[in-house]
């Protein structure tokens, strides 16, 4: 786990778009995703559900949210 991958995790969930999120960041949408699925897959757990229309983080991801915010 990075500091840059928890700072792709705020970003996410406050813009719940990967894309709108990956340019706050200034990175590629596809770089973000692969960081976060690489995250997810350290950590065991989805941090957030995706669908075609919202990204909304799962319950292990409101807890993972919530310590990467005070980093």
């Amino acid at each position: 786990m990075t500091l840059q991958q928890l700072k792709y995790v705020v970003a996410v969930n406050k813009c719940r778009n990967y894309a709108r999120a990956a340019e706050a960041c200034s990175v590629t949408q596809p770089t973000l995703s692969a960081m976060l699925m690489k995250l997810e897959g350290e950590l065991g757990v989805r941090i957030f559900e995706r669908t075609n229309k919202n990204v909304v983080p799962t319950i292990a991801g409101e807890k993972i949210i919530k310590l990467a915010e005070k980093t």
